[in-house]
């Protein structure tokens, strides 16, 4: 607990500094609520947490399409890397890259790559079916995107699983516009 600090002069060259006694227990100036040094105390904690992280929201939920895909399995969100700009100009003409990690045995493989643009025309844009003797689970190929949105892929694996990966891209000139 702190005490006041009042000013007391003995002489009128010389300040003195000495602890008040508190008189009472009403606040001093016959105010009520918290002093300024309390709000700024309070206003610097709540700066200093402000960029802590935040727990882990619920994750979002899985769109019908891709619970569609899999069956009702909740695909992993692992393994799949979708490589697509977050900013595009045209929607016409969007590179995309989709890597599995998958060693593509006969054992352990990737058996094809879904991709999805909920608000395409037509959403189920693309599947690429793969095989052990493709090499590498890996697809290049080039979207038409009709707003900005989410873009989804799947993959189901040989072992009975998918796994899945998600990306936002924002379009400023839209493409698909006419339908298809």
């Amino acid at each position: 607990m702190s005490l006041p600090i009042s000013l007391r002069s003995n002489a009128p060259d010389a300040l003195r500094l000495s602890e008040k006694e508190p008189d009472s227990a009403e606040p001093r100036g016959g105010r009520t609520g918290p002093s300024r040094r309390q709000l700024v105390a309070g206003a610097a904690a709540g700066l200093a947490l402000a960029p802590l992280p935040r727990p882990a929201a619920a994750a979002a939920p899985l769109s019908e399409h891709v619970l569609r895909l899999t069956e009702g399995v909740v695909p992993e969100r692992a393994r799949l890397r979708l490589e697509i700009p977050a900013l595009v100009e045209n929607g016409n003409s969007v590179d995309t890259r989709i890597t599995v990690d998958s060693p593509m045995t006969a054992q352990d493989h990737v058996r094809w790559i879904h991709l999805i643009a909920e608000k395409n025309p037509f959403p189920d844009m693309a599947r690429f079916h793969l095989s052990p003797r493709s090499g590498r689970a890996e697809v290049a190929t080039t979207l038409r995107l009709a707003q900005s949105q989410t873009v989804t892929a799947v993959a189901a694996l040989s072992g009975g699983g998918f796994v899945m990966a998600e990306a936002a891209i924002v379009v400023t000139l839209s493409a698909c516009i006419d339908g298809g």
